[in-house]
């Protein structure tokens, strides 16, 4: 993966996470603005009720004023004309309050300006009387000389924020909708820096082993033309056929590397019967098996791509075909409405559905146990997919008891 699509996505989806946290804490502040301004109304008309109560009780005048003030965010005062009976005040405040729905813990206290003194009223616990919280005793004392009695909240703040369930819910699952997140991003970057070590690891590799490979083999080559007997030159085949091999595999590794990060090295027309021509002729003599062919293009015919992909894709499906198969290999190729279509049949054993999308990732291959009876590294379908795609193709897969196919098809045949 390039390093491009890596930055977009770090940066997008770090301005959606901050988006998302934003737009949470600002309807979380003004939900709880909007419930702190109810609360201060529910208590205001409380108190004032608590006021005119007190006034009807002792038969004095309802002050005309407003008596109701608010000192700070969470002590409120409530201005009498005359003495208050602290029995009265406090069955009143609790009924008023609990009429209202409000069930935090208050304190208050009694004003009177006759002795100049405080007459501390009591702790209110509204959900368990015996509470430990013990009042203050702190009630302040106004300039003027005249009746009061305040009321004091000391867990408005932390009540009103318990009260907010939903966004509670809703600001738990934003924390870890964002955990996630970066605990997400944290593993692509880390597999991004392992696909990274891993391609530089394949690319240093096949580098590394392609210079002895071909020293090794045109060293086999001479000993196998100077062996004086028939064993040294049996002996000195078997090295060809074997760095042969081994040399096949380096440059598979080395293209399918190539192919994962340059995509094609070159868009050319290719001539796509020749280019078929030459790759199935090692194939249409292999021993026990019987060649299907059947070619439906003329000379003209082309796509647009990597010849050596195009080659090496084609060559991948048939080199499987003759691998997997029991006995026949089938290739069939033609154009119809501008696409180009080859498909390469076998007749081996039938690929189970859940493996058809499997067998094109890379380095994968179809578990069988302990039975390791066809060699190699699983790159073949997938270099296969890579290519089609680097041409805008696609290959697919038809698995049956008797017959798999796999059909590649590429646009714009012309």
């Amino acid at each position: 993966m390039k390093n491009t699509p890596i930055r977009f996505l770090v940066v997008l989806g770090t301005l959606s996470m901050v988006a998302i946290l934003v737009v949470q804490v600002y309807w979380v502040s003004e939900a709880i603005n909007k419930q702190e301004e109810q609360f201060n109304r529910s208590v205001q008309m409380a108190l004032r009720n608590v006021v005119e109560s007190l006034c009807e009780l002792n038969g004095n005048d309802i002050p005309s004023s407003d008596p109701i003030d608010q000192l700070s965010n969470n002590y409120f005062i409530a201005r009498t004309n005359y003495k208050i009976d602290l029995s009265s005040l406090d069955y009143l405040l609790k009924a008023e309050l609990q009429k209202r729905g409000i069930a935090q813990d208050y304190e208050y206290g009694v004003y009177d300006c006759q002795t100049d003194r405080m007459v501390y009223g009591d702790f209110v616990s509204m959900l368990d009387q015996n509470g430990k919280t013990k009042p203050t005793g702190k009630l302040p004392k106004l300039v003027n000389d005249e009746y009061y009695f305040g009321i004091y909240f000391p867990g408005k703040t932390a009540g009103i924020v318990s009260s907010l369930g939903i966004w509670q819910l809703t600001s738990l699952l934003t924390l870890l909708i964002l955990i996630f997140f970066t605990y997400a991003l944290f593993v692509i970057l880390k597999q991004k820096r392992l696909s990274e070590i891993q391609r530089d690891f394949i690319n240093n590799m096949t580098h590394e082993f392609k210079t002895p490979l071909a020293t090794l083999q045109v060293s086999a080559e001479v000993l196998e033309n100077e062996a004086s007997g028939e064993r040294q030159k049996k002996y000195a085949r078997i090295m060809r056929s074997e760095l042969g091999r081994l040399d096949k595999h380096v440059h598979q590794l080395l293209e399918t590397s190539v192919l994962d990060y340059d995509k094609t090295k070159a868009v050319v027309p290719i001539r796509v019967k020749a280019v078929l021509d030459r790759v199935v002729e090692p194939f249409r003599a292999l021993p026990g098996i019987q060649w299907n062919e059947k070619i439906n293009l003329t000379d003209e015919c082309t796509i647009s791509g990597d010849p050596a992909i195009f080659e090496t894709i084609v060559f991948n499906l048939l080199d499987n075909a003759a691998k997997y198969g029991e006995s026949l290999i089938r290739l069939t190729a033609s154009k119809e409405a501008g696409l180009l279509e080859v498909k390469v049949s076998n007749d081996g054993r039938e690929i189970p559905r859940k493996e058809r999308t499997k067998i094109f990732r890379k380095f994968y291959r179809i578990h069988q146990g302990d039975l390791h009876d066809v060699k190699g590294f699983g790159l073949g379908l997938y270099f296969v997919r890579q290519g089609a795609r680097s041409m805008h193709g696609k290959i697919t897969v038809v698995s049956s008891l008797d017959l798999t196919t796999f059909t590649l098809t590429f646009p714009k045949a012309s």
